[in-house]
């Protein structure tokens, strides 16, 4: 692990871990990718800091296939979002099975039955950091 990203996901998850769902926007300047669950939310992202924003609607299938299955397989990466518990579940267990967890995690108000969740899954093993 190089020193720039030991600040990058310190900083990072102590920023999210008690901040207000507002404050995803600047949280999100050190992720990768933000990912953004339309049931929280009318899916407009405004000024996210974040390199890419990409919204879904419950099913990460879409958001695996077409970005984060490629780039969990280079080192780095960092992902960050707020999803449902349920998309949360089916992401980290994603993660876990290319060297990466959920780091910061914080629960949220639950809306219709689903907790949203706001987390960031960094990189762990040494050999996919760099």
């Amino acid at each position: 692990m190089i020193r720039r990203d030991m600040l990058k996901w310190g900083a990072l998850a102590s920023a999210m871990a008690g901040a207000p769902a507002v404050a995803l926007a600047k949280a999100g300047e050190g992720l990768d990718v933000l990912l953004l669950d339309t049931r929280f939310g009318d899916g407009t992202t405004g000024e996210m800091g974040a390199a890419r924003v990409l919204t879904f609607a419950g099913d990460v299938t879409r958001i695996w296939y077409d970005h984060l299955d490629c780039a969990w397989r280079r080192p780095g990466f960092v992902v960050g979002g707020i999803t449902g518990a349920d998309a949360l579940f089916v992401l980290e267990t994603l993660a876990h099975q290319q060297g990466r967890k959920v780091v910061a995690r914080n629960p949220l108000a639950a809306v219709d039955g689903v907790t949203p969740v706001r987390w960031v899954i960094a990189p762990v093993h040494p050999s996919v950091l760099a």
